[in-house]
């Protein structure tokens, strides 16, 4: 698709409608959820089946948790994150044995023991070409001094790492409760025209999802990991994680939830706007440490490995991207039609993607236009990675 044809197009959408359709390509289609969760299931029964007299845990993490996939821009596949938490009580392991064990029972199954590659902190299950997601699967054991914490085993640094995977996603949830507040202004008709009334505006909270299929949350964290994705797609050494973004958003967007906007749009931008602030920093310039805490366990920090490259890299990337967001932002009421929004649009989330969004939107202009309304897309909610599999337990009653 080039820009000829981009010139050529008809419809005036809202640019968060057309983001927002633009996203959802990148998840995982419902087909391709069904399988995850089957593979899921299978890698369970064979741990099951190896260690019947232990307690083993298994439950999904990470974004098909969250219900925040995107598909990376190169190879096309899905990363999905599994926990294995195994309780061995009355013995202390070293963080290798744990890995052996399941390392060592996957091997035992006839199909695993060809597809498993070890990682540093997981076991990767590398499909055939046909699948389109790897399954990283996590060994971790209880932390027992603080039931809801585990531990994962780090094999370079043979030691152990505190996480909470099932915490942080519990909290991403309650954040993602709340919507943003609208400000619906009261308008009265004058000679056909809109006339704001003076002094006559009021608040209310927005309807729910506006213009997302998903939770605004849900829906600002993939656009994030998605332009993350193409930005760095050369440059994957400073690629920041997406835990560490998704913790970002999370933060940013419970800051400025109950602040008044004038659009879903207007409050995205914002959110995006001011992610860096909620990166904490000690030290001085070339020689700093970051911090983005786990915001449910204080012994983790999503930017450990982070050095003065990282930080520049991130802001280049954030500056580059909020400025995209600014600008369609500020243009709403001032004749910004839609060939210009869709031509601002293309870069950031790919020509024929775009126009794809676009088409199948088929909106009425007019509709968009009316008093600043936001554009209501059908479909339901979260029915690509909002049913999270159940957790599956093995060795005990629970």
């Amino acid at each position: 698709m080039n820009t000829t044809q981009l010139e050529s197009f008809p419809f005036a959408a809202n640019p968060l409608a057309v983001i927002d359709k633009a996203i959802a390509e990148l998840e995982l289609t419902s087909a391709q959820y069904a399988d995850a969760v089957k593979s899921y299931e299978a890698i369970a029964a064979v741990l099951r089946k190896i260690h019947p007299a232990l307690e083993i845990i298994i439950f999904p993490q990470g974004s098909m948790r969250l219900g925040t996939t995107v598909r990376p821009i190169q190879g096309e596949r899905f990363d999905l994150d599994m926990v294995c938490l195994v309780t061995l009580s009355g013995t202390i392991y070293q963080p290798e044995q744990i890995f052996n064990l399941v390392w060592e029972a996957l091997g035992q199954d006839e199909t695993y023991r060809h597809l498993r590659r070890k990682k540093n902190r997981c076991i990767r299950i590398e499909y055939a070409d046909g699948r389109k997601f790897y399954l990283d699967v996590t060994p971790a054991v209880p932390d027992w001094a603080k039931s809801t914490l585990l531990y994962v085993p780090d094999r370079e640094l043979k030691k152990w790492f505190s996480s909470h995977p099932i915490g942080f996603c519990d909290k991403f949830k309650k954040a993602g409760e709340a919507l943003p507040i609208i400000r619906r202004p009261m308008l009265q008709f004058a000679n056909r025209s809109l006339v704001l009334a003076n002094a006559s505006a009021h608040v209310e909270p927005m309807p729910q999802h506006g213009a997302f299929d998903k939770t605004p949350l849900q829906r600002i964290v993939q656009i994030l990991k998605g332009d993350r994705n193409k930005y760095f797609q050369n440059n994957t050494a400073y690629r920041p994680s997406s835990i560490l973004l998704t913790t970002l958003t999370m933060h940013s967007y419970s800051h400025f939830v109950t602040e008044p906007v004038a659009d879903l749009l207007e409050f995205v931008a914002k959110v995006v706007a001011k992610l860096p602030e909620f990166i904490q920093e000690t030290g001085t310039a070339g020689f700093r440490k970051f911090f983005v805490m786990n915001p449910v366990n204080s012994e983790e920090n999503f930017a450990e490995d982070w050095t003065e490259e990282h930080y520049q890299h991130f802001l280049a990337w954030h500056k580059r991207f909020a400025e995209v967001l600014q600008k369609l932002n500020q243009s709403r009421g001032q004749g910004f039609g839609t060939d210009e929004m869709l031509k601002t649009l293309a870069p950031t989330f790919g020509t024929d993607r775009v126009i794809r969004a676009a088409k199948e939107l088929g909106v009425n202009t007019n509709a968009l236009n009316d008093a600043g309304k936001l554009c209501s897309i059908g479909g339901t909610l979260g029915v690509v990675g909002a049913a999270v599999p159940k957790t599956i337990y093995y060795g005990g009653e629970k």
